[in-house]
């Protein structure tokens, strides 16, 4: 069975995905999540969304990802997340994909700030190990 995973930190890296799913994936394609923000964690380096009016949050669409691929990714997320559907967008089309969304419990820990990609790939990435 095929799944659709839309991806919006960390596992936007081709070499974190690989890593967590132990293969090498296709490359992803740009994807937008509206009416989602992408906050940062507090004393984290990854992110984490939930729901926020007039938000959108852009990431990737990983197509073609197996089951023992999603099982790999629910426990490299872990008990911060849930794996949901979503519908996402791309410049061609729209999409049903799976989305590790940030569990409301956990709302607390997200901060006002937005999180940023490029400031992850350039200064957090180098020391980020997780799991």
């Amino acid at each position: 069975m095929q799944n659709s995973l839309f991806c919006y930190g960390t596992l936007m890296v081709p070499e974190i995905i690989n890593r967590v799913t132990q293969r090498a994936v296709q490359p992803g394609t740009p994807a937008e999540l509206q009416g989602f923000g992408c906050f940062k964690i507090r004393q984290q380096t990854f992110p984490g969304i939930r729901p926020a009016t007039g938000k959108t949050t852009r990431g990737m669409l990983y197509q073609e990802l197996s089951t023992a691929d999603i099982e790999q990714l629910d426990r490299y997320e872990g008990y911060l997340y849930s794996r949901e559907k979503v519908r996402i967008l791309t410049s061609t089309n729209d999409h049903t994909a799976w989305c590790y969304l940030i569990k409301p419990e956990y709302y607390p820990e997200l901060l006002s700030e937005m999180w940023d990609y490029q400031h992850f790939l350039n200064v957090d990435l180098a020391n980020f190990n997780r799991r």
